[in-house]
């Protein structure tokens, strides 16, 4: 498959991750019951390094080789013990620098 192209800024579009959107909707009958009834949607996001636009595609639209390519390195803090990505300058939760950037 080729590369996809941002459409804001023609840059090349990174596999971010594969997540799964809850469908349904909040009620005032039923609450959030039909959330639980509706099931989720299996997705596909790809980012933008240069401009940040996000796409997101039908989860079985993209084969999974290759997915890990794209991916951001997580780090560990030495703080609070959370994974985090590396490209963040302190950990997000406490607050210590990352040694690593």
């Amino acid at each position: 498959m080729e590369a996809l192209k941002c459409l804001r800024c023609g840059m090349e579009m990174e596999f971010m991750t594969r997540e799964k959107i809850q469908l349904g909707q909040t009620g005032l009958f039923l609450g959030g019951l039909d959330n639980l009834l509706s099931g989720a949607l299996e997705t596909a996001i790809f980012s933008c390094p240069k401009c940040g636009r996000l796409e997101f595609f039908r989860g079985d639209f993209f084969d999974r080789e290759g997915e890990e390519a794209g991916r951001i390195a997580q780090t560990r803090c030495t703080g609070c013990g959370i994974l985090y990505e590396m490209d963040y300058p302190k950990c997000p939760q406490c607050g210590v620098k990352n040694e690593n950037w």
